[in-house]
This record gives structure tokens, sequence and C-alpha cells, in this order.
């Protein structure tokens, strides 16, 4: 049995000094399995990480997407020291922001030129703004998450605190439904300035939809953006554009372009990111930073010289495949489905009975935690990720299946999920 006292009692006093003890959502103690999960990791290495009680786990969140490589990866810890011993920021810029940039615009299917910024919400924001002064119109069509900025989060239901005359001008459309994107746009002719969405959603696309939901945008007169901020590097280096074969105006990148540094950015055609010269403000102090852009120039070094694309889509199909037949073996369809794609992919869960998904997503997530993996319902595979760990994660499913199935035919948790367990996510997203 493992003991979780440090992470307990570091939670209960981060809960005094910072809202749900986290800087980010998918992050807090509500989204594992209360009281008994790894919360505060001390240290990391390959695939593997390190709480602050000495408990070990086989990482298959990898941050939420950032760490394509591996924690500690040597070739981007050392690219970062070299740079740290220079500096981390200067009062102009250094040589490794032209380095990058010219990196960025050679790998990436859009970029004539980029925009460096830090967070996901800060390039899709980006993108937007650009969009809206090239075209001087407003609206915006949307599908997927986009980040916190009021554009975004204003047309979700996680909309508190942003104004509605801003939450009137985001409207959504269904993936896969090109019909939902003509409706929308035909609603209002002429008056919007962004199609925007996350090209890679669920179970993926095709070229065929994609190219019609950038053909589509332009017949309306708007600019076509892809929000690769998780597709990007992961799938393929230059995301779900070099995936399928199709070009958008512009794209946000963010999350694996570093190995875990702080970066993101904006790419698209020449005309659109040069408005930044012209008066469009999009600018922040740490956009530059040295350490992270030499981490982002030798992340892509080794996926360069390493097949770390194929990698993460063999171990994924495993993933996918063995989850399937353990499924099956337990007969645990109507709870419990797979979804995604092989480098970012994992488990859906359904309401069965008189249990909701979260009652059968609790259960998974005390399962695995059990059994030394530290997953949520999807996994991201990186490169130090090993066969091996993909049959210790299929172990752990075997067991949560197992218990699934009891709680299913009991049409109960008693006994199998403790009181108090039950995860209960702020953001409820890629879980149902």
């Amino acid at each position: 049995m493992r003991s979780f006292e440090k992470s307990n009692a570091l939670i209960e006093r981060e809960k005094k000094v910072a809202p749900l003890a986290a800087q980010t959502f998918s992050k807090s103690y509500r989204y594992f399995t209360p009281g008994a999960s790894p919360m505060y990791i001390e240290r990391a290495e390959g695939a593997r990480v390190y709480d602050v009680d000495g408990n070990e786990f086989i990482d298959f969140n990898c941050c939420l997407g950032p760490v394509t490589l591996g924690f500690n990866y040597p070739a981007v810890n050392d690219a970062v020291i070299e740079q740290l011993k220079k500096g981390i920021i200067f009062s102009t810029q250094a040589p490794v922001e032209c380095e990058l940039a010219e990196k960025l615009v050679e790998i990436i299917p859009c970029a004539e030129m980029v925009k460096f910024v830090k967070n996901g919400s800060d390039a899709t924001t980006a993108a937007i703004r650009l969009a809206r002064a090239y075209t001087g119109r407003e609206r915006v069509a949307m599908c997927g998450y986009h980040g916190m900025h009021d554009w975004s989060i204003g047309a979700s239901a996680n909309n508190k605190g942003v104004p509605m005359a801003v939450r009137e001008l985001t409207k959504t459309f269904k993936y896969n439904d090109i019909d939902s994107l003509e409706n929308l746009l035909s609603a209002h002719p002429g008056e919007y300035a962004a199609v925007i969405m996350e090209p890679i959603q669920s179970n993926g696309t095709t070229k065929e939809y994609l190219q019609a939901v950038v053909d589509t945008a332009h017949k309306h007169g708007a600019i076509a953006i892809f929000d690769e901020v998780v597709s990007g590097f992961h799938y393929a280096i230059g995301g779900a554009s070099e995936y399928y074969g199709v070009t958008p105006d512009m794209a946000s990148y963010g999350k694996g372009c570093a190995n875990g540094m702080p970066l993101s950015f904006v790419a698209g055609k020449r005309e659109l990111i040069s408005q930044i010269e012209q008066g469009v403000f999009v600018s922040m102090t740490f956009g530059g930073d040295a350490i992270s852009l030499a981490g982002a120039l030798a992340t892509i070094k080794v996926m360069q010289e390493n097949d770390v694309m194929g990698h993460a889509k063999r171990l994924g199909t495993m993933v996918l495949e063995g989850l399937k037949t353990l499924i099956a073996k337990h007969g645990v369809e109507k709870a419990v489905g797979v979804t995604g794609l092989p480098a970012h992919c994992g488990v859906s869960f359904n309401d069965a009975g008189s249990l909701d998904y979260l009652d059968f997503h609790s259960i998974f997530a005390k399962c695995m935690l059990e059994n030394g993996i530290l997953t949520q319902a999807l996994t991201f595979i990186s490169f130090s990720h090993t066969e091996e760990d993909v049959q210790k994660y299929l172990a752990a499913a075997d067991c949560a299946f197992a218990q699934i199935r009891v709680a299913l035919d009991k049409d109960s948790v008693e006994g199998i999920l403790p009181e108090g367990a039950r995860v209960n996510p702020v953001f409820k997203r890629n879980i149902k």
C-alpha cells in the first residue's frame, strides 16, 4: 500500500492559499482519487515520476501533452543548461529567437512568419486578434477548446465573468459536420472574421472535411485557423496540418514544441502575422525567453533525427487495441469505450444503470494509481515510453475494468469506490 501522507498534507496547506490547490485545472486534486493520489511530484525521469512520498509511477499524462520526448530528456536539458549559462532573457533578442523562428517557418505548413507567446490561450487569442484586424469583422466561429480568454471561454459553459457582449460574438459549430459551419456563417453573412477549430478531436476526421472547413471559411471571407496547441508535435511535427495535408491561413501551437519548456506561438501567412508591425498588439515580456526557445530547438532536432511520431503511433496503437480487447473481455461496453488517435488516446466513460460516467472514471483512476500508472481518461505517449510500460498500463486497465464489471452487476460502487474517492472535475473535457 502506498502512502500519500506528504501529498495530502501539502494539499491541505495549498487549499488555504491557492484555489483548487493547483495552477492548472486539470492538475487539481479534484481530477484524481482524493487522498490516494501523488498530487505533488518531487522529480521525474523518462516516463516515470516520483512523488513527495517516494512513490514511483509510469506517467501517461505527460503534463497534459507538453512532454513529448520524456522527462529530463538529455538533449533538451543540455541545450537549456547551455543557454542558461549565457542568460535567460536579455534587454534585446537572443540569437536563438531568430534560429527558432527560421526553423518553424521551415517545418510548419502555414508558417511564413511566427510570433512567440507563452500559453496556448495566448496563441489562439493572438490569431483571433489578427483575423479580426485583417477582416475588419468581429464574429468568431469555433469548434473545440481554445483557452481561457474571454472570446473563447465565453462561448462555453465556463463563462462566468465574461461580459454578455463578448459572449455573443463567438458561436460554436459541430465537428465533422460541414453543414453546421455553413449554417452558422450564413446566418450572419459578411460578419465572421475567423473560423477556428481543433483539427483533431475525438477519433479524428478526414482530409476532405478539414479542406471543406478552410474552403467554407474562405467562401464567407473569414480566416481559417487551426488550433494545434494539442495536435502539434504529436501526430506529426506540423500537427494535423501536416498529418492531413490541409493548410490553414494561421495556426496556433504550444504544449509539445519544447518538451515541457513554456512556449507557444502563432504561425501563418505573412500578410496576417505582419500586422503586428502595423499596430495589432501582440507582445509580452517573456515571449522570447531564451531557455524556452533553446529547449524548442533541441526538441525539434530530436524529432527530426528520430522517429518520435512513429514511436508514439506504434505504442498508441498498442494502447487502443489492448483497451478494446479488455473492454470486450469484461463486457463493460455500456460503461467504457475507446477514443482518440494513437498518439493521444484512451478511454471514455458513459452513464449506465443508476451510475454515471464519473463513477466509472473514478474506479478507473483509483485502479490505475493502485497499479502504479498515473493517467486520466486519455494518454499521451512520449518518446521515452516503452512497450513494457504499455503492457503495465494495460494490466492496470484489466484490473480497473474487472471492478467496473462488478459495479455494473451491482449497479452500485459500494465496496468498490471508497467514500470520498469520486473524482470531481472542474472543467469536464475528454472524460465523457
